[in-house]
This record gives C-alpha cells, sequence and structure tokens, in this order.
C-alpha cells in the first residue's frame, strides 16, 4: 500500500456540469498529473463497460492505483468520475483512501442540467428515443437535482477543508478566476491560469457515428492530454452534427421542473452560504 500512488484530488460530479472540461484544464497544469481517462468508474456500484477490467467490487485496490504510475512525483494526482457523486462505493472509499484526496463537485442550475443530460443522451449517445415530458417524470432522474441530498453525506465524510463546490455557470462566466481558486484549494500554482486558453469539452452535439465516438472514448487512455486537446476540435469537425431542434412541449415541462428544484433551494444554499447562487436565477 505504501508504494502505491493514489489520487490526492478527485472530481465526483456532477454529470452534465463542466466535470470534462475542469478535468483537461486541470490535466494541462504542470504541477498535476491526471489519470489517461476521465471517468474510470472504478468506485461505481455496478460494474460496467467502463470499469469492466478494473473496479472495486472485483479488484483489489491496487489496479486503481495502476492509473497513476506515472504520477509519483507530481504535487497533485486528478481522477475524475461525474456519476461519483451518485455512488455509494464511491461515498465510502475515497473519503478513506490513504491519500485523503480533496474532492471537487460542479453544480449546474438542475433544471437546465437535466435537460441538458436528455439531449445529450437522446442524440449524442441515442441510449434513448422519449419526449423530455417522460424523461423527466422519472423520480430517480429528478433526485439527481437534488443536490442537497447527495452533498450532505460527502460534507460529512470529507469535511469542509476537504469538499469545494463550484457553480457551473460561475465556472463559464469567469474561467480564469474560478480556476485561480481551485489552484488554490488544491495548493498548486494560481497563475498559471492567468493567461490559459479555455477550451470547452464534451459538449452536447449529434454524433453521426457512435461507432467512431466509442473507438474514440477507447483510445482516448493512450492518448497524451494535450494531444487531444488539438484533436478535438477536428473529431468534431468529423463526426459531430447539428442538434435537433427542441420540442416546443420542453419549455413547458422545463418550468415544471426548474419550479421542483426551487423548492429544494433553500437546503443547498444553507450547505454552502458563501457560494454566489444569483447565478442560477429565480
Amino acid at each position: 500500500m505504501n508504494n502505491l500512488t493514489f489520487p490526492n484530488a478527485v472530481v465526483i460530479g456532477a454529470p452534465k456540469c463542466g466535470t470534462s472540461s475542469l478535468y483537461f484544464w486541470l490535466s494541462a497544469h504542470p504541477e498535476i498529473c491526471a489519470s489517461p481517462v476521465k471517468e474510470t468508474f472504478f468506485f461505481a456500484d455496478d460494474v460496467n463497460r467502463f470499469n469492466r477490467s478494473a473496479n472495486v467490487l472485483e479488484h483489489g485496490i491496487s489496479a486503481y492505483a495502476a492509473y497513476f504510475k506515472g504520477c509519483s512525483q507530481a504535487p497533485v494526482v486528478l481522477e475524475a468520475t461525474a456519476p461519483y457523486l451518485y455512488y455509494q462505493k464511491a461515498l465510502k472509499h475515497i473519503p478513506a483512501l490513504p491519500s485523503r484526496p480533496k474532492c471537487i463537485v460542479v453544480l449546474r442550475e438542475p433544471s437546465a442540467r437535466l435537460y441538458s443530460q436528455y439531449r445529450f443522451e437522446r442524440f449524442r449517445t441515442k441510449r434513448i428515443n422519449q419526449s423530455y415530458a417522460e424523461y423527466a417524470s422519472d423520480p430517480v432522474l429528478l433526485q439527481h437535482g437534488d443536490y442537497a441530498h447527495w452533498l450532505r453525506p460527502w460534507q460529512e465524510a470529507l469535511g469542509s477543508e476537504r469538499l469545494r463546490v463550484v457553480l457551473f455557470e460561475s465556472l463559464l462566466r469567469n474561467p480564469h478566476g474560478e480556476m485561480e481558486r481551485i489552484a488554490r484549494f488544491l495548493a498548486v500554482d494560481p497563475g498559471f491560469y492567468a493567461n490559459y486558453s479555455f477550451v470547452q469539452h464534451n459538449e452536447t452535439v449529434a454524433i453521426r457515428s457512435k461507432r467512431l465516438h466509442r473507438l474514440g472514448l477507447a483510445l482516448q487512455r493512450y492518448v497524451p492530454h494535450s494531444v487531444q486537446e488539438a484533436l478535438l476540435p477536428l473529431y468534431l469537425k468529423m463526426n459531430a452534427g447539428k442538434m435537433p431542434a427542441k420540442d416546443p412541449d420542453d419549455d413547458r415541462v422545463r418550468a415544471e421542473v426548474s419550479a421542483q428544484y426551487r423548492a429544494l433551494q433553500p437546503g443547498l444554499e444553507a450547505l454552502f452560504p458563501d457560494l454566489d447562487w444569483s447565478v442560477w436565477g429565480s
């Protein structure tokens, strides 16, 4: 165990909140060494196509350390799996890692996050084929936007000094300032981001070839992060199409979902009173 390298920084959520961009922006920092693939899913609650070769359910903790073999000398070792926020195995194991990782959560206004996830799953992964009204009626999916419900146990397990919450909207409006604050949280040089060129990753676009997209994901771990940054515009030109027009009924459903989440807002604000919640609007 003493010779194994584990992350001391983990992005634990949430999906469709800009975690891909955050992972690449952090990976670019010279003091940060990231796992070669975003979203190892090592601490998922189930075995899936992303973690079949290495997961906490079937493999020892050394299988997790294999993702960080080249990072032993780095001040910060990073991993990012957006759904960790919702996984009980992640909650159990990550705070207890010997590296005592600091965890970062990115939150997006919950009704916007849910709609983005819907568009992603319908037109990019093509996993579903249903209306947004049907999608947004699923109570499990709706609960994913009750952020306070999921964050309370993480806050209890980590303590405030090891948990950083960032708002997606603030990150988009002021990436330089937000990334500098995150760098200070991780105790690396914030000056790196003063002149950094921020490129957004994993935007929801329609994928022309699902097979090509899966091939790209499979090869990702073998391609250096800097090369991925350079190749992203070319890949999107080859395999990204225009998103279909939104269904006219979607706005009505989004308004109803937004009202449900606004009722939960006071509890979330009470957990993290120092954040500027005004970026989510009224």
